[in-house]
């Protein structure tokens, strides 16, 4: 077992080295509910590698586990779902510090489209996009096109980021692109897509997107291009609390 904390996770000081901290240790303490443990193994974690590559290999594996016991028949879909309340819960106790560098950042908008029910992936990239620099706006699950649509007209972003879990959304994909366009009819906006539909590397062309991550190492790069491109910003100045992998390819 590894060192976990005594009573408190809060007053844990001691390093635990990060082959103690594996995604069996982190599905079997979000399967439980236990948030604080979890984000206390999600914490050390992130002492050694950078938010995205933490919440691409550690986080991912653990919920792949997750989904595993679940279709086995292994954990019901209580234990399911309450592993990903517990993660949700996890991820707000290591959300990064909101400065004031995050608060006039360039915006980045994150939805999921119609119908999608996934908000995971969108609390993560939330994070990493803060640790960035950015400012981020998550409007969650399920947006409809036009309120989509109004939100970006009232609001001037620099990034859509668009989830799609499954295959079957793409026309939900296409109808909220086309309404992100309409809304910032100014400029091109820039859109990046993720979810199960980025492992098609002919869908950023049919659905009239910048980008398609498969992983948010990915996310993170693509979205230092967008920044860097952006009036006024320093390409030669590394964000505080950036990934300096986040250009790298995920493994």
């Amino acid at each position: 077992m590894p060192n976990l904390p005594p009573v408190d996770p809060g007053r844990a000081t001691a390093p635990v080295a990060a082959t103690t901290l594996t995604p069996e240790l982190l599905a079997s303490l979000l399967a439980d509910g236990d948030d604080e443990l979890a984000a206390w193994t999600l914490q050390n974690a992130l002492a050694e590698r950078g938010r995205a590559r933490v919440f691409d290999g550690l986080l991912r594996d653990a919920m792949t586990l997750v989904g595993e016991c679940w279709r086995s028949g292994r954990w019901s879909v209580a234990e399911e779902h309450l592993a990903s309340q517990t993660l949700l819960r996890a991820l707000e106790r290591i959300r990064p510090p909101q400065g004031p560098e995050g608060r006039v950042g360039p915006l980045a908008v994150l939805a999921g489209v119609t119908g999608e029910q996934h908000g995971l992936g969108l609390a993560c990239l939330d994070q990493v996009l803060r640790d960035q620099g950015w400012s981020v706006a998550n409007l969650g699950p399920d947006v409809p096109p036009a309120d989509l649509s109004r939100f970006l007209a009232r609001n001037h972003a620099d990034l859509l980021a668009l989830s799609a879990s499954m295959p079957d959304r793409e026309p939900a994909v296409r109808d909220a692109v086309a309404a992100a366009r309409a809304g910032r009819a100014d400029a091109r906006l820039a859109i990046m897509l993720g979810g199960a539909l980025a492992a098609d590397p002919a869908v950023a062309d049919r659905l009239d997107v910048d980008f398609v991550a498969d992983s948010l190492v990915a996310a993170a790069g693509f979205a230092r291009i967008v920044a860097d491109r952006l009036p006024g910003s320093d390409p030669d100045q590394e964000p505080a609390g950036a990934d300096s992998a986040g250009a790298d390819s995920a493994g």
